[in-house]
């Protein structure tokens, strides 16, 4: 009943007031926090996978609010995940606003925070009517396709979206007390910089594994992550029937991290098991893990469609944890952990990333477009192997010839030198230092959906 409903949300938002916001760790360069203030009355969307701290984030930017003239009393928040007012259906998000101004008269213009608005189907049109109205409207989600359509459809033009990852390395070593100035890796903290990196390497950015001690610990939370985006983002969201195949599938993809997937392959090995599926059901589960945050496909560079479409794919995991911990080949697989921790880096970047396969040679692991250029970059674990390095190197080499490249880059695990081949400059880098560097800082980009990342 409406006025049942209106109670429920009376209640929550009231909760909310008195509790006051918590405790939390800054997030870095996410967003320009001066749009707050701006004129440019956008609906800010914050997207990603779960448990990777866009609640928070939200909490981060109402706290900006506070810093200046508002009261909490200003700001509607509501988490649409709150069992009080599950299953709820768009007519109710009136009743959400009434409640807040029947609570507050005289308040005309509060901040509404609506998260994991995800939940709510037809929610789109609600915010939007709400922004033209003159409210300041903020969303979060975690799902990517429920969000895109309806701000492809009804939000068109009328949204800025940003991503929120687990933490970056950057973010990880602040929360263990480093600050970050312009050259502290020349410093006398330098020697931190090591071990941390080994730690992040290992449990990967999760806010709550980071802020949680034990190994143990942390192999039960990243468990339970696991059979969450198992059955409430993939089974219960998609209706999935055969989850026993769902199911092999993610853990092929755990397993494989960093790899080449090739569709036709996974498929032959599943029917040899004895498993029914085709190709277009593995295509789409693939679609389902990247919108919801599991994971991310990456093609190889071409300017022919068809060739990026037909080329295996290269995987990489939202978070190295859930390799690390529920598959235990850590010490093994180092050296596609760090592929998939450069991956996660050079995503907050917000700019296009491939691999490139030169011809006739092995794969150079990334291929980035900018505005105005392209950087290939190759990640070679372990130097000290010869015959590794000059393969890794070889190819790299190639594709600079092919692309008219004069400099790349190679991280890896601990060198640090400038190697001059051909007339081309190598940049070998450990890669905590490129983690850190300025040529690795991640800055804001601000973008509509017509100019998204493409997944």
């Amino acid at each position: 009943m409406p006025g049942e409903m209106k109670d429920r949300f009376k209640m929550i938002i009231k909760e909310f007031h008195e509790k006051g916001l918590p405790a939390l760790t800054q997030r870095m360069d996410v967003m320009d926090f001066s749009l707050l203030g701006s004129r440019l009355k956008k609906i800010v969307t914050i997207v990603g996978p779960r448990r990777a701290g866009k609640t928070y984030f939200l909490y981060q930017i109402m706290t900006e609010l506070l810093q200046g003239s508002f009261d909490i009393t200003d700001i509607l928040y509501v988490n649409f995940e709150d069992e009080r007012i599950t299953p709820i259906k768009a007519e109710s998000l009136q009743d959400m606003l009434d409640a807040y101004f029947e609570l507050y008269d005289g308040k005309a213009n509060p901040f509404v925070f609506l998260d994991e608005v995800q939940n709510v189907s037809g929610w789109d049109r609600f915010a939007r009517r709400i922004s033209e109205a003159g409210l300041r409207v903020f969303i979060t989600g975690s799902n990517s396709r429920m969000l895109g359509r309806e701000i492809a459809t009804s939000l068109r033009g009328r949204t800025i979206t940003y991503e929120v990852f687990p933490f970056s390395f950057k973010e990880f070593i602040r929360l263990r007390g480093m600050k970050l100035q312009k050259d502290t890796r020349y410093g006398k903290s330098r020697h931190r910089f090591g071990p941390l990196y080994e730690e992040y390497l290992f449990s990967g950015g999760y806010p709550e594994i980071v802020l949680v001690e034990g190994d143990s610990i942390k192999g039960r939370i990243l468990q339970d992550y696991f059979n969450t985006i198992f059955y409430k983002d993939l089974v219960d969201r998609y209706s999935i029937k055969n989850t026993e195949l769902l199911r092999r599938w993610l853990n092929l993809l755990i397993m494989n991290l960093s790899s080449l997937v090739s569709f036709s392959k996974v498929e032959n090995d599943f029917k040899s098991r004895g498993m029914k599926l085709s190709r277009a059901t593995l295509s789409y589960f693939a679609r389902y893990v990247e919108e919801a945050f599991f994971g991310f496909f990456v093609e190889m560079f071409s300017e022919s469609v068809r060739k990026r479409q037909v080329n295996p794919k290269k995987f990489y995991l939202i978070d190295v944890g859930l390799h690390n911990f529920l598959t235990f080949k850590f010490s093994e697989n180092k050296g596609r952990i760090l592929e998939n921790l450069v991956f996660l880096e050079l995503r907050r970047r917000g700019l296009p990333v491939f691999y490139y396969k030169p011809t006739g040679g092995e794969e150079v692991d990334f291929l980035v477009k900018s505005r105005k250029d392209v950087t290939l970059i190759q990640v070679c674990y372990d130097l000290h192997n010869l015959d590794v390095f000059t393969r890794e190197k070889k190819a790299l080499l190639t594709g600079m010839r092919e692309l008219g490249l004069k400099r790349g880059t190679i991280i890896t695990e601990s060198e640090k030198r400038t190697q001059t081949e051909d007339g081309r400059t190598l940049e070998i880098v450990p890669a905590w230092e490129w983690l850190i560097g300025e040529d690795s800082m991640v800055k804001p980009e601000v973008r509509d959906q017509k100019v998204a990342r493409g997944r």
